[in-house]
């Protein structure tokens, strides 16, 4: 599969906190992965405080949207919004809070569903709707359930796609395959100009995967009026960015699958749930040169990894009257999932680089070992896995000697 390196994460300002001039990210491999860190840039939008601003941190087929930021001049809600079971679920969609909306049956195949429907009716409205901003999250399949899907030939899977009613009341597809959350409540900006096919502005989502909503709502652009004005980014420097073991955070889940997993950082396991991929990581230690820009050189962490960032904020301006900063990170990489299907799921090679056009790669398409590289990976990539959960039983260099002969004779 084509892998997309490239995404924006939305941080709201009130959870960052300068700490001596500085804003410090940590980034925390919590999971059975390898993550492989190209670059790691932070930007602070400043704007006034009745304007939002969001990513669209959409997770999408090919060909890949660039990443992009919205400026959002107050929030317009849906009229109405009805699940397919004729539900008004309009209430689990107006605040960010946690509360989903995702009534739908499950299929043995994690991440998949029957097939399900969100209506939402956007009202009359005298300005021209623009775009329709949807934050939650996916209860993802894993490698295991799309080798089951792949060889099922009686299921199709339904990306999320956008309908519109056409001037006979019919519903029409607009959008074939709009995208889905690239994480934990993240929120993906579907562009509606020029979508609609006569007056109603009623849309429905229809799909079979398990996404579940927590806020949607749409921006309109005043007719004749002019839209928000988009501002200006301002680039904090990389000051610093430290690769070191910390543990693992304690998971909160719900066994239910209704609320996405997170994890404790104040709380440590006493113990390590997985052992990492074999092979060689980025060595413990200063990594700023590996993060300041995207050139293939990689910090690769291992399970339990934590890498800190510090980012210069003594030059930012400050805020006028009425004025709030949110942040953006923009991050390229990538993360491969331990699981037993896992294309080379058991190995942190080969690594990963931005012109492959898949992964795994085939030898003959790996990038050229130019002579910058090779010094890159023999300064960096010198750290050979550890065993953090022991072995059942003991290693044995040799065939384990034969049991006794049972004893001749009866009872």
């Amino acid at each position: 599969a084509l892998p997309n390196s490239e995404e924006y994460v939305r941080i709201p300002g009130e959870r960052m906190k300068q700490q001596a001039g500085r804003y410090v990210l940590q980034f925390t491999n919590e999971l059975r992965e390898a993550d492989y860190f190209d670059s790691a840039r932070l930007f602070a939008y400043d704007h006034p405080a009745d304007q939002d601003i969001y990513a669209d941190e959409r997770y999408a087929a090919p060909p890949f949207p660039s990443p992009s930021v919205h400026t959002v001049c107050g929030k317009r809600f849906p009229v109405s919004a009805v699940d397919h079971h004729g539900h008004n679920v309009l209430p689990q969609l107006r605040h960010h809070d946690g509360t989903y909306a995702g009534d739908f049956r499950r299929h043995g195949v994690m991440g998949v569903a029957e097939t399900h429907t969100l209506t939402l009716d956007l009202g009359k409205t005298g300005s021209h709707i623009s775009k329709l901003f949807l934050t939650g999250w996916v209860l993802w399949t894993d490698s295991n359930g799309a080798r089951a899907l792949s060889t099922n030939f009686d299921f199709t899977v339904v990306p999320p796609r956008l309908e519109v009613k056409d001037e006979s009341g019919r519903w029409v597809t607009v959008m074939e395959d709009f995208g889905l959350p690239s994480g934990t409540d993240r929120t993906l900006v579907a562009d509606l100009t020029g979508k609609f096919l006569s007056p109603d502005r009623q849309v429905r989502i229809v799909t079979n995967l398990c996404v579940y909503w927590d806020q949607i709502f749409y921006s309109a652009d005043p007719v004749g009026g002019n839209s928000c004005a988009e501002p200006r980014p301002i680039e904090l420097p990389l000051l610093s960015a430290d690769l070191h073991y910390r543990g693992f955070s304690t998971p909160i889940h719900d066994p239910l699958y209704r609320r996405p997993d997170s994890f404790d950082y104040h709380r440590r396991l006493a113990v390590a749930p997985w052992n990492p991929h074999a092979g060689l990581y980025t060595r413990y230690g200063e990594v700023q040169e590996l993060l300041s820009e995207a050139d293939d050189r990689l910090a690769v962490l291992s399970v339990g990894d934590e890498l800190t960032a510090e980012f210069d904020a003594r030059n930012l301006p400050p805020l006028p009257r009425g004025w709030k900063r949110d942040f953006i990170l923009h991050a390229q990489g990538w993360a491969k999932a331990g699981d037993p299907n896992t294309g080379t799921g058991r190995a942190v090679g080969p690594l990963p680089f931005r012109a492959m056009r898949d992964y795994p790669y085939e030898e003959t398409k790996a990038r050229p070992h130019a002579a910058e590289y090779e010094t890159y990976f023999g300064t960096y990539q010198t750290r050979r896995a550890q065993t953090l959960i022991p072995p059942l039983a003991p290693f044995r260099s040799s065939p384990p000697a034969s049991p006794p002969a049972a004893a001749a004779g009866g009872n």
